[in-house]
This record gives structure tokens, sequence and C-alpha cells, in this order.
């Protein structure tokens, strides 16, 4: 296929078999994109020109380019025979990523011998048959986060679920009010950053609530409530313990001020002189 840019009568032309065609329409549109048929025309992007012309969505149109891309690819390595009847755009999706593997396997079979159509139907539908085992696996991992997730909830204080279920209800009712396929992509970009404005304003309350809460779930989730009762006994205990200890500690330094006043006294010191009986309180001793 040439790699200059389509002239405006080449566009036209182009355009308009594009828009009767009823096989192949994969290829017509490769070749629109590639040569720049939205340029010619004089379109400010690839996007306006497919949806002026063809009245088809942009996630579609990559569709088509992505299976013309896969087809003709294939086709450069079984030597230049089609096999579009075998590659659906479904097909396509499956193997673009892989598709330098997929084409090294097919030229390497048919360099050994093997019927060039042959060896491309073989090699595609293995290599969607591991793309399937992929998904699968990947279903059976989600399955099990998902029943880990659930369990992982259902441990959960009464708080944070019910302020689960408020946030789960907001996303259905603002899903309810308008529908996805009435959106358009910029739309729904929007209205998904948004859903995700709110859930991580919603989340950093949540570690907020959690963290007055950390110690606690801990001792909980060792020894239940029974657990979360013995350390706030013991956090009591320490506090107790602490405050008579600071208690002492000021009654003493108290008695050690006042004989330290008596002998000052006794010795004949004046009583404009101040002395801080403790640094962090603002009580004194005037002699």
């Amino acid at each position: 296929m040439p790699n200059r840019d389509l002239t405006v009568n080449e566009a036209f032309a182009l355009t308009k078999r594009i828009r009767t065609a009823v096989d192949k329409v994969w290829s017509l549109l490769l070749e629109a994109h590639d040569r720049k048929a939205w340029r010619a025309l004089k379109y400010p992007s690839w996007e306006a020109y497919i949806k002026a012309e063809f009245q088809i969505g942009r996630a579609h149109a990559y569709r088509l380019l992505d299976q013309g891309r896969v087809i003709r690819a294939i086709e450069e390595a079984t030597g230049n025979l089609s096999p579009s009847g075998d590659i659906s755009e479904a097909a396509a999706r499956d193997i673009k990523d892989d598709l330098p593997s997929v084409t090294e396997e097919i030229k390497a079979r048919v360099e050994q011998g093997e019927v060039p159509q042959k060896a491309a139907t073989d090699v595609i539908a293995a290599k969607r048959a591991q793309k399937d085992r992929t998904k699968a696996d990947k279903k059976a991992q989600q399955a099990e986060h998902d029943r880990q997730r659930n369990e992982a909830r259902a441990k959960l204080p009464d708080a944070v679920k019910q302020s689960e279920v408020v946030r789960e209800a907001a996303i259905a009712a603002a899903k309810a009010s308008k529908p996805d396929c009435g959106l358009t992509d910029a739309e729904r970009v929007a209205e998904l950053e948004e859903h995700a404005r709110i859930v991580e304003a919603e989340n950093a309350e949540l570690k907020v609530e959690n963290a007055k809460f950390g110690d606690m779930w801990v001792q909980y989730q060792k020894g239940g409530f029974d657990a979360v009762i013995a350390g706030k006994d013991e956090e009591i205990r320490s506090l107790n313990a602490r405050l008579i200890q600071e208690s002492e500690d000021k009654a003493g330094w108290m008695n050690r001020a006042r004989a330290w006043q008596k002998r000052a006294l006794d010795l004949g010191w004046s009583s404009d002189v101040v002395i801080p009986i403790d640094q962090q309180s603002d009580e004194v001793i005037r002699l």
C-alpha cells in the first residue's frame, strides 16, 4: 500500500467506497487512516472524519483498524494468502498484543512446509485459547479476591460498613439518574473522575476514622471484645500510674521547695527573690 497521503480526489473516492462497502471494510478504513484521508478532506482529526462521514464511534473505528492491521500482518506472514474470513474483530482483539510472536510462529511453520492457511488458523486458535485460559485464571483470581474482600468487610466495625453502604448507594443513584449508554466519552470520563474524587474523599475520612480505632481493631482480631476491653483497662491503668507518679513527684518538689524557703528565711534572705518550682507551670515561691 502506498505510504503517501491521499489527494483530495482520492480521499473522496475512498470515502465513498467505505460507505458502500459490504466486505473488507477494515482494509479500506485502514487505508483511509494510514494515508490521512481526513486531512485531505479538511477535517481537524481522524475522529471528526469517521464521525461525520460514517456515523461510527471512535471505539468501533479503532477496532476495525486493529482488525485491519492484524489481517495485513497475517497475510504477509502467509505469503499474502488472505485469512480475513477467519479473523473477526474479536479474534484480532485477542491476538493484537502478541502479533509479532504470532506472525513469527506462522512464518516458521510455513517455512517448515505447513500449508499457510492452516498454519495461520492453528496459531491464531492456539493463541486465543491461551488468552481464554489467562482470562479464566484472572477471573478465578478475581473471584478469590472478592471472597477475601467480602470476608474482610464482614469483620469491619458497623460504622465502616454503614459508610460502604452509603457510598455504593450514591454510585447506584448516579448511574440510575444518568444511564452510561447515553454518555459521550468525555462525559463518561468526567463522571468517573467525579466518582473517583468522591471515593477518595470518603477513603480519606475512613482512614482518619480507622486511625482512631486502629489499635482496638488489631486487638479485636486477636481476641475479640475481651481483648479490646483488656487493652483499654491496661491503658487506663498505665495512665493512672502515670498520674500518681507525677502527683507524687510534684508533691515532693513542693515539699523540698518549702524546706528551702524556710531555710532561706532563717538565713535572712529577702522575700523579693522568686524561685520557680516547676518549669512547666506558673507556680513560684517568693522568699
